[in-house]
């Protein structure tokens, strides 16, 4: 029995060491791709923490080469790129070291979204026409679980704490297309169960390896049924839904303003935003900033759309509002073209690409810095609302949306050209 024993061991040691090879290749992999497509070298020579990333090469490998599991790798690269200090990179694959009570759902929504507000995982919002509608679910009720599984608050600590908590609770409460779920709620002193059935999307969206991404977004009118609205939870499925934007604006165009709300939205395809700018944008050649990559700058040029909007523009944003929306809003913003309504955002607003590592973990890396149309790095930064105003408890127990009522207010106190025309 020793000798079986100690055969499996070096049987196993053996496996290690082969695979040891394939986990220094990644390593290899991720720091050369990150010497070489840097947009700024000059910021590899001096890293945050005053090292830079020529020095630290020789140590981390060693530090590869001594592991003994995977995980053990995983963690060592993940370090390493925090040395970069930035957003959008990242070493994803599965660590059974970082095994967790939470639930892990799918991308489809069951038709509400949820946030921390006042130290409670609260309803936010509820879609119309969706299932959590149709069984009743209201804003302000605590979301308590979900298929009998606990609804936790994370992402403490982590780099874009409000990003990644919102991210983390989503998937929470996410399921696939056709699943039927529980979800426990707590509305007042009384608890709910209500079984939802997801529905299925209307149709796979992805981008890279973003695939399979359920674009969720909606138009109605709000206010006196005479202002638009606009949601969109991601920048992807361009095909439908800058035509379905497009439409929003034509059916738009006696509205007394036009809100399109970016809360909760992490990005996707940048040029998007240039699409959407155009029907708000008339003056030709202006732009919503410059993508700096290494030798080449590409600048987010605005083409005005014939017919577009001129009203009143707000646009929503929130700590989960990252990457192309905030290239949009703070693009928007710089314009002067649009009032900005909510919270900071994230600040993660780098470009990037998602490489397989030769050990089949996926590497995001940033390839580009974006720079506003007034010179200002979003990065770390974010978009500053022009107005500051977030979600309470007693608001949503009362059906009210803060931020959307603070920019309808600000929409009826801004006429439209056509209603200062009509004045005279």
């Amino acid at each position: 029995m020793k000798w079986i024993a100690a055969g499996l061991l070096l049987m196993c040691a053996s496996g290690w060491a082969q695979e040891r090879d394939v986990q220094l290749q990644s390593f290899d992999q991720v720091w050369q791709t990150i010497a070489n497509k840097h947009w700024n070298p000059k910021q590899l020579e001096k890293l945050p923490d005053g090292s830079s990333w020529a020095g630290i090469r020789d140590a981390y490998r060693k530090r590869v080469a001594a592991t003994k599991s995977p995980d053990e790798v995983r963690a060592i690269l993940r370090e390493l790129i925090a040395k970069i200090g930035k957003s959008h990179y990242a070493i994803s694959g599965f660590d059974a070291s970082r095994a967790s009570t939470l639930r892990q759902g799918g991308g489809t929504s069951p038709g509400f979204s949820v946030e921390l507000v006042e130290g409670k995982i609260l309803v936010t919002a509820v879609r119309a026409g969706g299932p959590a509608a149709a069984a009743g679910v209201k804003p302000g009720w605590e979301a308590l679980s979900a298929d009998g599984v606990a609804i936790q608050n994370a992402g403490q600590g982590m780099l874009h704490e409000d990003l990644r908590r919102h991210q983390i609770l989503q998937q929470q409460i996410g399921g696939y297309g056709g699943q039927t779920l529980d979800y426990e709620f707590r509305a007042g002193d009384e608890k709910k169960l209500l079984r939802l059935h997801l529905p299925k999307a209307d149709g796979s969206a992805g981008f890279g390896f973003m695939q399979g991404m359920d674009v969720q977004r909606e138009f109605r009118l709000v206010g006196q049924k005479d202002v638009g609205y606009f949601r969109l939870d991601l920048f992807l499925d361009a095909v439908r839904v800058l035509p379905q934007f497009e439409q929003a604006i034509k059916a738009c165009g006696a509205c007394k303003g036009f809100v399109i709300d970016l809360r909760g939205n992490p990005g996707g395809i940048a040029v998007m935003a240039n699409a959407m700018a155009g029907w708000f944008v008339a003056k030709s050649g202006v732009k919503l900033g410059t993508m700096y990559q290494r030798g080449v700058d590409l600048n987010f040029i605005v083409i005005p759309r014939l017919n577009g909007f001129t009203g009143p523009l707000a646009i929503l944003v929130d700590g989960a509002s990252a990457s192309t929306s905030e290239i949009f809003a703070g693009g928007m913003q710089d314009l002067k073209r649009a009032r900005v309504f909510g919270s900071r955002s994230a600040g993660a607003a780098l470009p990037s690409v998602i490489e397989v590592l030769p050990n089949g973990d996926f590497f995001q890396y940033a390839v580009a810095n974006y720079v506003s149309a007034s010179g200002l790095e979003l990065e770390g930064r974010g978009v500053t609302p022009d107005l500051a105003v977030a979600h309470t408890a007693e608001a949503l127990r009362q059906g009210k949306d803060r931020p959307l009522d603070a920019a309808l207010d600000w929409i009826y106190a801004n006429p439209t050209p056509a209603d200062r025309a009509a004045q005279h």
